[in-house]
């Protein structure tokens, strides 16, 4: 069945035209690491699974879904951490499908005061439409209705394919404060900075992934990700708590260096872990740090449990799922946005290195100490 096609267009235009595209963003972006920055991968001990699911726009016909699963192993012998990964997204009607795998690799050499992480990501793209279920102006009669060859049919693709490359740091390390008590707490924290889309970023002779299916050139605009954030515990003789305060940057555009003439978001919140378990968040979006009514902003709220081995050698997994509720703007005509995290641990499965003696890339000092923390694991 045909559907009108400006119902459709605007979100189809929002994904070819270079100066409007934007990658998904997820609420809970510290639940998929390895999304947020290549540099991630492979963390922790062992091999992971993560698997992430996000609706939204469900006041708009069909809205949109965007699904992505990965698995990553660490290999301290070598210093090294890969990943893959495979996503898949659909939006509108018609509707419009973009899938992917991607490939990571990590080098994680390990500092006396801390850990550098150092990532490259090559992902092979496809994107898919199908035109038969629009109608165009061009086609329809005033009394006959549906009868006319659209123009658009002669220069356009059901599908294409594209390359495309990211690269990221991230810095990680330990550090100390003096309580009121006279006894040292530590907590651990990190800073990164990724660059999604390296080709478009060079901006030079149409170098960038082209994702247009109209037969022109329209380049997948680059994206830039800066992040932070850290993890501390405080710990009494029965009972342990923790919070994380979790700040994230992004700028996509034709020149993401420039934030005035890119889209921009920024979140920022703090995250409460109770008894290594449970997890009770929230989290601020907007376009800008400083909220106002000019832009969609949001409020997240999320709620996670995960397991706690009694060694940490043994499994562990991490389920979360957050709401996040539209605020201005369009405000809660646009319905809430439901995203749902999970990631399991093989902390003890067998890989190349397991089969030598190495040491693990980042250790805390303590099993006690924050980094021990199987939510958030930084």
């Amino acid at each position: 069945m045909k559907i009108p096609a400006f119902i459709f267009l605007t979100i189809l235009f929002l994904n070819i035209s270079a100066a409007k595209a934007q990658d998904p963003a997820l609420s809970q972006f510290f639940a998929n690491r390895s999304y947020l920055n290549p540099a991630f991968t492979g963390i922790e001990r062992g091999i992971q699974f993560t698997a992430s699911a996000r609706n939204q726009w469900f006041a708009s016909d069909k809205g949109y879904s965007f699904a992505s699963t990965t698995i990553e192993w660490q290999e301290p012998c070598w210093n090294s951490g890969f990943g893959f990964t495979l996503r898949h997204a659909s939006e509108g009607l018609a509707p419009l499908k973009s899938s992917g795998a991607e490939f990571a690799y990590a080098y994680i050499p390990k500092f006396n005061n801390g850990t550098l992480h150092v990532a490259v990501k090559y992902a092979f793209n496809q994107k898919k439409l199908d035109w038969s279920k629009l109608t165009f102006s061009d086609e329809l009669d005033p009394v006959f209705g549906d009868i006319y060859p659209s123009i658009m049919d002669a220069n356009t693709r059901e599908t294409i394919y594209y390359h495309d490359f990211s690269m990221g740091g991230l810095w990680r390390w330990n550090s100390r404060f003096l309580s009121a008590r006279s006894s040292n707490r530590r907590f651990r924290s990190h800073i990164g900075l990724a660059f999604h889309h390296l080709g478009s970023l060079l901006h030079k002779n149409e170098v960038g992934p082209n994702e247009s299916l109209l037969n022109q050139y329209a380049e997948v605009p680059a994206r830039i990700t800066l992040h932070a954030g850290t993890i501390l515990v405080f710990e009494s003789v029965k009972r342990q708590f923790a919070i994380s305060p979790n700040v994230r940057f992004e700028s996509q555009g034709p020149n993401p260096f420039n934030p005035t003439k890119s889209l921009t978001l920024f979140s920022g919140g703090v995250y409460f872990i109770f008894l290594n378990q449970f997890t009770l968040g929230t989290l601020f979006h907007s376009k800008s740090p400083v909220a106002n009514g000019r832009h969609t902003n949001a409020v997240s709220g999320s709620f996670g449990f995960s397991s706690q081995p009694k060694d940490n050698k043994k499994d562990s997994f991490y389920l979360g799922l957050s709401v996040d509720a539209n605020i201005t703007g369009l405000g809660f005509q646009s319905k809430p946005v439901f995203e749902l995290n999970f990631r399991y641990s093989l902390r003890n499965a067998s890989t190349f290195c397991s089969k030598v003696k190495s040491p693990v890339i980042f250790t805390p000092d303590s099993p006690s100490s924050v980094g021990d923390c199987p939510v958030f694991e930084y």
